[in-house]
This record gives C-alpha cells, structure tokens and sequence, in this order.
C-alpha cells in the first residue's frame, strides 16, 4: 500500500503504448480480481486485482477504477501461507521419533520420512490464516506514467505480467531512456543510443 497514505516511495514506470478498449480492460479486471486462498487445493498462494480503497472489494467499474479523467487506481493483492522451515523441522523430528518407537525401533525410510513431512506441512497449510500483502497502483494514461508502490522482486514480477495481461501494454522502468522514448518516439529514442560522447572540456583546458 502507499499511493493513499504516502508510507512508501513507488517504483516509477513507463506505459509502453496506450490502452485502445477499455471495455475489454474491465472485463480482464473482472476476470484476473483476487479470489480468496482454498487451502484444500494445495495452492500456497493466490494474487489479483482489489480495489484501491478496500482490498476486500473486488467489484470494477470505470466509475469505481479513474479518478479523475486519467488516473487509474488499483490495488494488487497477494495472499499466502507460510509455514515456518524451522518449526516444520522441530515437528517433523518429534513425529518420527514417535512413529519409530511405536515400530519397535525401526527406522523409517527416506522416503517414509518425506511423506510425514509433506502430511505435516498440508495439516498445518489447513490451519493458518493467509498472509495479505496489497500493492497500490497508479497510472496515469494521458502521460504513460505508472507507480507501483512494491519493491520485493517478487511483487513487481506479478505485477508486471498481471498488468499486460489485464491492460494489453507492456510497461518499462522509468529512466532517461523511456522518457525520450514518450517524447520523442521509438525510433527517434534508439538513435540518441548511438550517439558519440560529446567533450565539454577541450584537451587544451585540461
């Protein structure tokens, strides 16, 4: 979160293209919105689209998206369970040591032993809470400019591939690049790479 509460410093982007139908874009809203984590799936994690202002809401408007005539607010949301490794190990030695006590002092496979761990880590998957972690989202389509206020690699791969299945438009870390790219074009922005290194200071001053 941040863009609401200013508590953390966005990653800026560049919107590559614009957004040509904006109808299907709240269709891909709808279809990509966060969906509550089912433990009994096995699924360790799910992400999705929420509302800016609730990241409970995931009901999409155009009136409830813009703010304004060009400013698109969302939120990414990330839920996941986490079980600790070194809680898991602690368990995992007391219900071995258990199970070969009630076999006589046989010891149990290797595979045997991963089996309890895997029954141990899917018990405890049932019993927890998912963590919630949002992610604001800012973008501004008349300028192309995005803010994401997210810095975990993970986060920002999501949010990447989430926003070009959703928007259509690829998105680029803002740079000088990026921005001669806005201004001036594609084609003009890649001529400026070949340019030579320009001297201020000639030999003789030196």
């Amino acid at each position: 979160m941040g863009a609401l509460n200013g508590r953390m410093s966005p990653l800026a982007f560049r919107v590559k293209g614009t957004v040509e139908n904006w109808d299907r874009v709240m269709e891909e809203l709808t279809r990509s919105r966060f969906q509550d984590l089912d433990p009994s799936t096995g699924r360790e994690q799910s992400f999705g689209w929420v509302s800016l202002t609730d990241p409970f809401e995931t009901e999409f408007t155009k009136s409830t998206v813009f703010y304004g005539e060009h400013i698109v607010g969302l939120s990414l949301r990330v839920d996941s369970l986490t079980v600790p490794p070194a809680q898991l190990k602690l368990h995992l030695t007391r219900k071995v040591k258990l199970m070969v006590q009630e076999n006589g002092g046989q010891k149990l496979t290797k595979r045997e032993i991963e089996q309890v761990r895997d029954d141990l880590r899917a018990e405890w998957l049932r019993r927890l809470i998912p963590t919630i972690k949002v992610f604001d989202v800012i973008y501004h389509t008349e300028t192309g400019r995005l803010w994401f206020f997210g810095r975990s690699k993970g986060a920002v791969e999501t949010f990447l591939d989430l926003f070009y299945e959703t928007f259509g438009v690829s998105v680029l870390p803002d740079s000088p690049f990026t921005e001669a790219m806005h201004r001036l074009g594609e084609d003009r922005a890649e001529d400026l790479l070949a340019l030579e290194e320009t001297r201020f200071v000639s030999d003789g001053d030196e």
